[in-house]
């Protein structure tokens, strides 16, 4: 029988696991009113910029996931 829910077995996986429900987590209600706010950076809204942030933080995490996948030979 099939697991629904399966938790990493290495010190890194955790390490992703957490940096990966972080960065969901910054982009949620919380976070996002402490971002909100009338602020230009680089020409670009505050709120846009912190949107772009958790994005690309989101696809490096995902990169070092596959990397340590595909060094670790895992399924």
């Amino acid at each position: 029988m099939r697991r629904l829910i399966v938790l990493p077995t290495s010190r890194a996986g955790w390490g992703l696991l957490i940096a990966f429900v972080a960065l969901v987590l910054a982009g949620t209600w919380p976070v996002i009113g402490l971002v909100n706010r009338a602020t230009l950076v680089m020409g670009l809204p505050l709120m846009v910029v912190w949107s772009y942030l958790i994005i690309f933080a989101c696809v490096a995490v995902m990169l070092i996931g596959n990397h340590i996948v595909e060094r670790d030979d895992h399924e």
